[in-house]
């Protein structure tokens, strides 16, 4: 006996669906065994030959068996394409797809058979040769782990997707042939393999199944592998862009820096600002290093500039917060210079307990007295930003 248990094929999706369908299948025929229902009783449940057409028997009759090794041996089968199917679609479209096969291939079954003389068929084979139809067009490269007992000996093995569907259904095909392709369970088989490989391909070439490349028409086709190759390369390529535009941003950084910096040192302070706040929008996460900034404060700060000064000691304490001198300074700009107590207020509020020297703390009393007299004699400020 072969059993199939194990696959390496990509499992994005657990078999729920799988083993649901295994539970039914042998709860209906140990219920029916157990109770020793008649088979003229279940006769009603199975595919009818020669008797008009019967809707619901196309799904009941997938779930019947004709004996223990009969359900045994689809079970097995069922779990291992399952595995593989479901695997890629989700329980519920690997659901819908099975009893879709099942149904369809009931249906064609019993329509071909309108004229004979009586019979049926059940069983699920019809469906799992869907599946595996299914499985040989979507995993043919990946390896099914199987186990062979030999009279009480177990001989494990691994068999490539692609060849246990050609071993089987090479066999279905020779046996219909020596049977002169007649209505029999060989070409029961072969038909819901059929529907499993119409189905595969439809699902697979309308992109709602990603293989990957790795599927058979790819195989044939020599191009196996492909998807993921380009996604890697494009992946790889991506990564490398993304290391030249740092380095480029590095060395621009970089290079605005001394230019920023010579500026300064020239005594340049507005084509310092200028560059300053040019760079801002250009390089991400741009910022002068807090000693640059300090320094480029100042210097606005001795030409008058006072807007400017403003604008940058803003942006210099929204990155360095513990620049209690820079807002000290802001402070006494927003009173002195601008005439804006209401916002000083707001500013020097900030400033906690003992962030100043002893020095400077006769200074902060001083411009906290200056911009509460101010404010009481100048008119109402504009809404105060939170600085």
């Amino acid at each position: 006996m072969l059993i199939p248990w194990n696959t390496d094929a990509p499992i994005y999706h657990p078999p729920w669906a799988t083993g649901g369908l295994i539970v039914i299948n042998t709860v209906v025929f140990m219920t029916l065994w157990a109770s020793g229902v008649p088979e003229e009783q279940v006769e009603p449940w199975m595919l009818a030959y020669g008797d008009g057409l019967h809707p619901l028997q196309w799904l009941t009759s997938s779930f019947l068996h004709a004996g223990f090794f009969h359900l045994l041996g689809n079970m097995v089968f069922l779990w291992a394409f399952g595995l593989v199917v479901e695997g890629k679609l989700g329980w519920w479209r690997f659901t819908a797809v099975y009893l879709g096969i099942g149904v369809v291939q009931s249906a064609l079954e019993q329509l071909c058979m309108l004229g004979a003389d009586g019979g049926g068929s059940l069983g699920a084979s019809a469906a799992i040769y869907g599946l595996l139809a299914m499985a040989m067009v979507w995993a043919p490269r990946n390896d099914l782990s199987c186990i062979l007992i030999v009279g009480f000996r177990p001989i494990s093995f691994e068999i490539s997707i692609l060849a246990m569907a050609a071993i089987y259904l090479g066999i279905e095909i020779a046996t219909a042939a020596l049977d002169g392709f007649g209505w029999g369970p060989s070409v029961l088989h072969l038909s819901g393999a059929a529907l499993g490989f119409v189905a595969a391909t439809w699902l697979l070439k309308s992109d709602r199944v990603d293989c990957e490349g790795w599927d058979l028409y790819a195989v044939f086709a020599g191009r196996e592998g492909e998807k993921v190759k380009k996604r890697k390369k494009r992946k790889s390529k991506t990564k490398a862009d993304a290391r030249t535009a740092g380095q480029q941003a590095g060395a621009k950084r970089a290079a605005a820096l001394a230019e920023i910096q010579r500026l300064l040192g020239e005594g340049h302070a507005r084509g310092a600002y200028a560059l300053n706040k040019k760079m801002s929008p250009t390089i991400e996460g741009w910022q002068l290093p807090e000693p640059d900034s300090r320094q480029l404060i100042a210097k606005l700060l001795e030409t008058e500039a006072w807007p400017e000064s403003i604008e940058l000691m803003v942006s210099h304490l929204a990155h360095f917060p513990d620049a209690a001198r820079v807002r000290l300074k802001l402070g006494q700009v927003l009173v002195r210079n601008e005439r804006r107590p209401a916002q000083a207020l707001r500013v020097l509020a900030k400033l906690p307990e003992g962030s100043l020297p002893a020095s400077l703390e006769p200074v902060r009393k001083k411009l906290l007295d200056e911009a509460t007299r101010l404010r009481e004699l100048a008119p109402p400020e504009l809404a105060c930003e939170d600085w």
